[in-house]
């Protein structure tokens, strides 16, 4: 293998350059790694929030914290605040619930979330057992004053741009030694499954690999496989469309260390702040509202005036049943897309280079490790599909003709309607979901919707009262000790612009 080619930049192309770059060439060039990219032709650029996976890159890849932050106006995330995605209460208010990145343990009990379960539950879930929403709620960050690149008192993830993160990772790959073309492929020559070269403005280019990193155009993979190699979520996740805008921050604005999930008549917002902007999305389904109806309410719900514009995005929700094919691999929307819930995009950029590189034995791969990928990305998606079908079906909203509709999807989402029937009378634990492909999401994550959204387990173990009290008290008492260490949000943001004296410390 001496040669692989990238088509498409934006952050699934650049991420991708980067990784293999590292893995073949850390120690001189072993394989010329290029990226073609047009133009002519624009990114997507809305996968604005991460998961804490996206720290383990950056670290693989050498980048240093500081200096990414700065440069794509990022910002901390401690989790995802999620509101109204169950009915109002009696007495009217919201319902609010947190996906924080912790949960904390119970010293010489069963686990915390079997304790809070068999307690008096005087406070909800996830302002019982986890620092990270305490953070949140004060709008502070798990880093203290000498935290160390990367480390906290808690996990946590990103804001940012995710057009400035393409542009980094860009400069960054560049300047390790990736070939950047820019120019439009007019057309992919291949025999079979195989893709022998591509035909650009700049001249023909051979290779030994392809990866397709060409969004929902998928221009390579769909030149060596067909349309029976799509397998559609339409049937259990229905929102296809997002409308979008950005909001410039007001003199004086704090980002909030977390991002925001608003439930609304077909679908939900997001709002993710940055440095410098909020950016703003509303993922709908075109089954129940059409794109002006959903732009009307988006514009309502963020309060704008009639002369804003926004963009709409149409999205093809499924994923390729074989990601790699022959001599070419999909990555980033190419090869599939879940709705960005959970904020899993740019974490399946990830998990597919670094597959790829774990996969392939350099000197030409048998067809056991071609399926395996293929296999092991497939599952990935699935785990990850019923994971924010999950949000939905716990749902007892009934105001709209969607979220009547939306339990529907629990039909085509069987291991996940056998978890749910599992959990009725025990708690979530880690065996349950142990078979995880893609380890994004543990029992920890899943506790947090389970119990946000008041599905709880009927347990009948006995108990005497007042037994679980110390451990709340516990860590009530780690929580405030956690919030008087840490910087808050707004400092932590200074010191990255470099308006204070704090130095990042490499680890």
């Amino acid at each position: 293998m001496n040669t692989i080619t990238i088509v498409g930049g934006g952050t699934s192309g650049w991420m991708t350059a980067v990784l293999l770059n590292q893995a073949y060439n850390k120690f001189g060039q072993t394989v010329k790694v290029r990226l073609i990219e047009s133009p002519d032709i624009d990114i997507v650029g809305v996968g604005e929030a991460t998961v804490p996976a996206i720290k383990d890159f950056l670290q693989a890849v050498g980048i240093d914290e500081m200096d990414f932050m700065k440069h794509t106006n990022a910002t901390i995330k401690t989790g995802i605040l999620f509101k109204n995605w169950c009915a109002p209460s009696k007495d009217g208010q919201v319902h609010t619930y947190m996906h924080p990145f912790d949960q904390e343990k119970a010293e010489k009990r069963l686990d915390v979330a079997t304790s809070w379960l068999l307690s008096e539950r005087r406070k909800p879930y996830d302002q019982s057992v986890s620092i990270a929403h305490a953070l949140a709620q004060k709008n502070l960050t798990p880093k203290v004053m000498n935290s160390k690149s990367f480390q906290s008192i808690v996990p946590y993830s990103y804001h940012l741009d995710a057009r400035l993160f393409g542009q980094y990772l860009r400069d960054y790959a560049c300047a390790k030694g990736v070939e950047r073309i820019e120019a439009h492929v007019s057309s992919v020559n291949s025999s079979g499954n195989i893709i022998d070269s591509l035909d650009t403005t700049k001249g023909t280019f051979k290779s030994d690999y392809f990866i397709d990193c060409t969004g929902f155009r998928s221009l390579l993979i769909s030149q060596v496989d067909d349309d029976s190699n799509w397998h559609s979520y339409r049937d259990s996740l229905f929102c296809d469309r997002a409308v979008t805008v950005q909001t410039p921050h007001e003199a004086g604005y704090s980002s909030k260390s977390y991002t925001e999930s608003y439930a609304l008549n077909a679908g939900w917002a997001w709002k993710i702040d940055l440095q410098n902007r909020t950016g703003n999305g509303y993922v709908y389904s075109s089954r129940y509202i059409d794109s002006k109806t959903a732009e009307n309410e988006f514009r309502n719900h963020l309060n704008l005036p009639d002369d804003i514009q926004f963009n709409h995005i149409e999205m093809k929700v499924g994923r390729r049943k074989q990601q790699w094919v022959g001599n070419c691999v999909s990555v980033g929307l190419s090869s599939g897309f879940i709705e960005p819930l959970e904020s899993t995009g740019l974490h399946l950029i990830y998990l597919a280079a670094r597959f790829f590189v774990l996969h392939n034995n350099f000197s030409g791969n048998s067809q056991s490790n071609i399926d395996n990928f293929n296999l092991t990305m497939c599952k990935t998606y699935d785990e990850l599909k019923d994971f924010i079908v999950l949000h939905y079906v716990l749902s007892d909203r009934k105001d709209t003709e969607f979220w009547r509709d939306v339990h529907k999807t629990l039909d085509f989402c069987p291991e996940l309607s056998k978890r749910l029937e599992l959990w009725k009378s025990k708690v979530c634990e880690f065996f349950d979901v142990s078979d995880s492909t893609s380890h994004m999401f543990s029992d920890t994550s899943y506790r947090y919707i389970l119990y946000g959204m008041n599905y709880f387990p009927e347990l009948k173990i006995p108990t005497i009262d007042g037994e679980f009290e110390d451990i709340f008290q516990y860590l009530d008492e780690r929580k405030k000790q956690a919030c008087n260490a840490v910087l808050s949000h707004s400092d932590f943001i200074n010191k990255i612009q470099g308006k204070s004296n704090f130095v990042s410390v490499k680890l």
